[in-house]
């Protein structure tokens, strides 16, 4: 048996080494980004942009953008700048307070059902008014969406007059649902109807939402440009929000000043933190970094014994260390614990090369025969390409040949042109969101596995053990591979006031940004 401890130890070693020398480097701040805590700088600045002086925001976002449809998007970074351009119904806040953003007031009958009022003259960015048919059109819409078709079926709508509504839930209740209404961004009716004939289309780059921010420009290169949307009906201090496609490294692109702000990784943040003109925030995530395996028709990976034994290869403690730069804890379930009734109820594939040797002779490989894989991984995520070679060696430990190809975006992992890929995801705190994932018509269904055995286990949940069961049976598939639950480190200008990243929205809302 080949041992891999010599690569580990060296990849260990260097991620040691880069703590050694940031913590050489001078005392450390612990701001946070609202400004608070002590400065104890070691005088260094980085560059920064003109944000300041144009009052403009410029962010990284590290995918190509395919559409800015806010029902039928697939990836983070569309959802990321979907947020600033429509609006849900309401939200809640960090504190778990709800917060009216297009609603009123909203009364819960003794029956279940819920009356709505909606907030009067609310514009589109059309000119357009918000009114209660464009409500019914959008749940009308989460009929094939992958965020919000938990919704479509359970809720009936009856329309009162413009501003008024009701909903009546069967088979759900109104607190059942509610993570999935707060990520519902609300479309305009009249205006969709002038580009699609059919709901179920593909919106594009057609947008009209009431967001405090505008669609303006999708540019060649990737970059896409919002700007302030003067009949905004609330504040939004920043005139422009430029969204930079960063194919590289986003802590090289803030250190050059070509960014406000970016993610860290956490031995860099370490760094970061020394500058006297950064501010720093950490931020939990509701997600799971993972392995999507190849399961469609054909494909070696669709065969259950194959990823049973990728599984038994894998050391997660040491993916994780080297992955999440030592910030993650190993995943051993593909939800995440901030979900509701999560247990950890899944079994656990530790690392066992017996086993996953005798599972590949039973899939007809061999030392002599064995399985050449394909592994991507996103270029841009610079932990994740040692990570990768972690997982070549612990796999090449039994039946296996692994090619590491690493992607500039993620569009190879919706076109199934991969055995395994890394990447990461975050959803709602219900489990019902991860129910996407195993349908082939969703989008986001990375894997292309069609198992109607684990659909049904999703549509069966009404409590914690069915809830629970769920879980079990999608964990199990080894359709997705968890392998570590992590967090975010952001490192803002310090002239920038940001806002607070909300967890229910998996993201930030820049209207609540301002320039000191």
């Amino acid at each position: 048996m080949k041992s891999r401890k010599p690569l580990v130890a060296l990849l260990l070693a260097v991620a040691l080494l880069a703590t050694c020398l940031a913590g050489c480097g001078g005392q450390n701040t612990s701001d946070t980004a609202d400004g608070s805590g002590t400065t104890a700088s070691s005088g260094r600045t980085r560059s920064t942009t003109t944000g300041q002086a144009d009052n403009s925001l410029t962010i990284a976002i590290n995918d190509i953008i395919d559409t800015l449809d806010p029902q039928l998007f697939a990836r983070n970074m569309e959802n990321l700048i979907n947020m600033q351009i429509f609006e849900p119904m309401f939200y809640r806040d960090n504190d778990g307070n709800q917060v009216n953003i297009l609603i009123d007031s909203m009364t819960e009958n003794e029956d279940g059902s819920v009356d709505f009022v909606l907030k009067e003259g609310i514009q589109f960015q059309s000119g357009d008014t918000l009114k209660a048919e464009d409500i019914a059109y959008t749940l009308e819409r989460c009929e094939t969406s992958p965020i919000c078709s938990a919704l479509y079926g359970p809720i009936t709508m009856t329309i009162t007059d413009d501003t008024h509504f009701t909903w009546q839930f069967e088979g759900a209740t109104f607190d059942d649902l509610y993570a999935y209404i707060e990520v519902m961004l609300v479309v305009n009716k009249s205006y969709c109807e002038e580009f699609i004939s059919d709901p179920s289309e593909d919106l594009g780059f057609n947008t009209d939402g009431t967001g405090a921010y505008q669609f303006v420009e999708h540019a060649s290169n990737g970059d896409v440009t919002l700007e302030r949307f003067e009949g905004y009906h609330g504040e939004a201090p920043i005139d422009t929000l430029y969204f930079r496609y960063v194919t590289g490294s986003q802590e090289t692109a803030f250190e050059a000043g070509d960014l406000d702000y970016a993610t860290y990784t956490p031995t860099n943040f370490e760094l970061i933190q020394e500058y006297e003109n950064v501010t720093t925030q950490t931020q939990f995530l509701n997600g799971v970094t993972f392995l999507a395996v190849n399961c469609t028709e054909g494909a070696p990976t669709s065969d259950l014994r194959v990823r049973q034994a990728i599984a038994y290869c894998m050391n997660k403690d040491d993916i994780t260390i080297i992955g999440s730069s030592g910030a993650g804890t190993p995943a051993y379930n593909l939800a995440n614990p901030l979900v509701q009734y999560y247990g950890d109820v899944a079994d656990h594939f530790e690392q066992d090369i017996e086993t996953a040797n005798a599972l590949m002779t039973e899939a007809g490989y061999s030392e002599s025969n064995p399985l050449e894989l394909t592994l991507i991984v996103p270029s841009n995520r610079a932990d994740w390409p040692a990570a990768c070679e972690i997982m070549k060696e612990e796999l090449e430990q039994s039946y296996f040949v692994v090619n590491i190809e690493q992607v500039p975006d993620t569009s190879r992992y919706f076109t199934y042109d991969f055995d395994l890929g890394m990447l990461s995801i975050i959803l709602t705190t219900q489990f019902n969101s991860y129910a996407p994932m195993f349908q082939l018509d969703s989008g986001i269904n990375l894997s292309g596995i069609d198992d109607s055995a684990i659909l049904e286990t999703f549509s069966n949940m009404t409590d914690e053990a069915s809830t629970q069961e769920a879980m079990k049976a999608a964990t199990e598939s080894l359709a997705y591979i968890p392998l570590f639950y992590n967090s975010d480190h952001y490192a803002f200008d310090s002239n920038l006031n940001p806002g607070p990243y909300n967890v229910e929205l998996s993201g930030f809302l820049y209207r609540e940004f301002s320039w000191k």
